[in-house]
């Protein structure tokens, strides 16, 4: 190095702060401003203008001690005085008329950091609201509780969105992410506002509210939106006999709410994040047109007159027999799709009924609904339809008796539950050779035995005594008005030992008859069937009872009995006979009366359903199925407030900025709250100093870090560890 400055950097800032080190010989020039005295230094070496300064450096040409001799005379306007350090940054120069920022150089100060602050926020807001409100699912309220989410549309604390989940915290994101980075914008605009203050309090009698040294340097930190020096503001202030000035207060004060500001927004976009779901949810719209999914009575059986179809419901119309075939062949094919399950317009499903109908806990009703392969899956719909609910129960050991063993067969068992029901169970009925049952003593009038394991009949009471004719075999033919509903049916049926389920043994069921040895089992069920009228639901492809009424006469009912001849044999009797081997699978007698009825009354419905013609639905909703992203509106709302909170904090920084730039340009002093201007401060060389203050045409002095080029000055250590280290200046 050329040389090196002996002197201690304690010594130096020491002489420096009362006049100057290696900087040319200034005088100072008195000038009194609005009551005010203001020192402006003068450089014989240098000539300053309008639009350039020119310095020249030269040895100092006199002492520290010769500056602090020099007194300063208020009357003395053109003479040197130097009462002032040299170090001060800030003077009065002359008596300008507009000592404020031009409007065009302030606007261009403060808009960067104003758009940094309120542009990212304001435009996350508005894309974060944008989707929030721009694809918020909108649904009517359904008209049915089965509906998954019927319960999500009462929730106000959520709000459902029709957009990604993970799109739509990606945005929220972002929030977490700015929040921090604007707090060193922030105090930039700031800074105009602490300059100013300190300013104004460097020119008043009010000196005490300037920072020391060391409280300078926090307030530079604090500035610089330094978290360091944050921290060490809050443990310093604590400390006892500090004083913290106002101006160190205030930007400690701004600096901590912007923290604390982006802590609360991190906090919010952190519960958005784990709070924020995507759910499968139905967007519900209410159909206006309806559509006939119910089932109603038909007009051709509503016309039909009994008497002249030989007292034959609409289900053996001979009248239509006659005149259009296609269509009586199309119902009785109808019956046999019913049956098996094949119907192309229409199935039978047995739903639960409400346990208070019938003696059975489990029953289940068998309604006539539209063949769900031809209903779409997301309409739902309420309509009305005609139902048939069985009820069983065993009577086997209660109402009848039993003697084994007659007519000198031992597989022969005779019961005798009534006057009007009774036979002999393992014996053949006698039939003639078409197949039409003929005087059999072992069989009641108007009973149906199609096999020797089974024998039905049907009656007007449940004590099995007066045997039902609407037809009038054995007497008056009844009218429509007096057909009964329900139809009581009698069942005597007999299944082997081996037709049970594995590990499941009947032979001592209270409503079982086993027959001696044998291994045979007999029982008698007590039936009745019951035909509805029934408003059900179609919800999510499944019907749901509403409520259900009786029908007011047995229209419906003598459809299906009606249907059957009285000693002759049809298909049903098959049907018959494997719903018993499907019953003796259960585990009990009560179980087996409950699963033959059902199964019963789906064979019942068989029958009626074609004569059924379609009805408009009561009410129908039409379900679009979304995946929705749930976004609870608590964390949404602070996330949201929070970054409107940034808008706002930075269109008050700017105007503070704005008001203390147009009342003094302060932008020097403001531009020198910075570790740039602090170490040229501390190790000043006269080039470098002056090549980084710019003069605008304006003829206001700003200080400039990025004008700073090739230094002359070197920072360099001097010292040992015990006797500690300073810092010098190498030229």
């Amino acid at each position: 190095m050329e040389r090196i400055h002996d002197q201690s950097l304690s010594e130096r800032l020491d002489r420096r702060y009362f006049h100057h080190l290696q900087q040319p010989s200034i005088e100072s020039e008195d000038i009194y401003f609005s009551g005010q005295s203001f020192f402006l230094p003068r450089t014989p070496e240098t000539t300053w203008s309008k639009d350039e300064a020119t310095i020249l450096a030269q040895e100092v040409s006199q002492s520290p001690a010769e500056s602090n001799h020099r007194t300063h005379d208020p009357s003395s306007h053109n003479r040197g005085s130097s009462g002032w350090p040299l170090t001060e940054k800030y003077y009065s120069l002359s008596e300008d008329r507009d000592r404020s920022c031009p409007k065009g150089t302030l606007i261009k100060t403060i808009i960067l950091p104003t758009i940094i602050i309120i542009f990212p926020m304001t435009m996350l807001v508005a894309g974060l609201l944008g989707l929030i409100f721009g694809y918020r699912v909108k649904s009517e309220d359904s008209l049915f509780t089965d509906v998954s989410n019927s319960g999500v549309l009462r929730d106000r604390s959520v709000v459902l969105v029709d957009y990604s989940a993970t799109r739509i915290v990606f945005v929220a994101s972002w929030a977490s992410t700015l929040a921090p980075l604007l707090a060193g914008f922030v105090m930039s605009l700031d800074s105009f506002r602490t300059a100013l203050v300190m300013f104004r309090s460097s020119s008043s009698a009010e000196q005490t509210e300037l920072p020391t040294p060391y409280q300078y340097s926090l307030l530079v930190g604090l500035c610089l939106a330094s978290i360091g020096r944050l921290r060490r503001y809050f443990s310093y202030s604590a400390e006892n006999d500090i004083i913290v000035p106002p101006i160190l207060r205030r930007a400690a004060r701004t600096l901590t709410l912007t923290l604390v500001l982006a802590c609360i927004v991190f906090a919010a976009d952190t519960a958005v994040h784990y709070s924020t779901s995507t759910i499968a949810f139905d967007q519900i719209t209410i159909s206006s047109e309806k559509l006939a999914y119910g089932r109603a009575l038909s007009e051709a059986c509503l016309t039909l007159s009994r008497l002249d179809n030989l007292g034959l419901p609409c289900s053996r119309n001979g009248i239509t027999a006659v005149d259009d075939y296609d269509t009586y062949a199309a119902g009785q094919n109808e019956i046999f799709f019913l049956n098996h399950d094949t119907s192309s317009t229409s199935q039978i499903a047995l739903v639960d009924s409400d346990p208070t109908k019938g003696n059975n806990a489990s029953t289940q009703i068998a309604l006539l609904i539209p063949q769900p392969s031809t209903l779409s899956p997301f309409r739902d719909y309420r309509a009305e339809t005609a139902g048939v609910m069985m009820t069983c129960e065993p009577v086997t050991n209660t109402k009848c008796k039993w003697t084994d063993g007659v007519l000198g067969e031992e597989t022969f068992s005779q019961f005798n539950c009534s006057d009007n029901f009774y036979g002999i169970l393992g014996k053949m009925a006698k039939i003639d050779d078409s197949g039409h049952l003929i005087n059999d003593p072992d069989v009641p009038t108007l009973a149906t035995k199609p096999g020797s394991v089974i024998q039905y009949a049907y009656f007007e009471d449940s004590d099995l005594n007066i045997p039902y004719d609407p037809v009038g075999n054995l007497g008056t033919f009844l009218e429509d008005s007096q057909l009964i509903n329900p139809v009581h049916v009698a069942i005597a049926a007999r299944f082997a030992t081996i037709s049970q389920h594995a590990g499941v043994d009947m032979t001592s069921d209270p409503g079982i008859h086993h027959v001696g040895e044998t291994m045979n089992l007999d029982l008698v069920l007590n039936c009745q069937y019951t035909t509805y009228a029934v408003d059900y639901s179609w919800v999510n492809s499944s019907a749901r009872v509403n409520k259900m009424a009786a029908s007011p006469n047995g229209t419906l009912a003598e459809i299906f009995h009606g249907y059957n001849l009285a000693g002759g044999f049809s298909s049903f009797d098959n049907d018959l006979a494997d719903s018993v081997l499907q019953a003796a699978l259960t585990k009990n007698s009560t179980e087996f009366a409950e699963s033959l009825a059902n199964g019963y009354a789906k064979r019942i419905m068989s029958v009626i359903g074609p004569f059924l013609s379609p009805r408009e639905n009561i009410e129908e909703q039409t379900r679009t199925p979304l995946l929705v992203a749930k976004v609870p509106k608590a964390p949404l709302a602070i996330l949201v407030a929070c970054c409107l909170a940034y808008v706002i904090f930075g269109i008050t920084a700017a105007t503070f900025a704005y008001r203390s730039l147009r009342e003094l340009d302060v932008r020097d002093l403001a531009f020198r709250f910075s570790l740039p201007a602090l170490g040229l401060h501390a190790f000043r060389d006269n080039l470098t100093d002056a090549a980084a203050v710019e003069t605008g045409k304006d003829g206001h002095r700003v200080f400039e870090e990025n004008k700073i080029g090739v230094e002359r000055v070197r920072v360099g250590v001097h010292g040992a560890p015990k006797i500690g280290f300073e810092l010098r200046s190498f030229i």
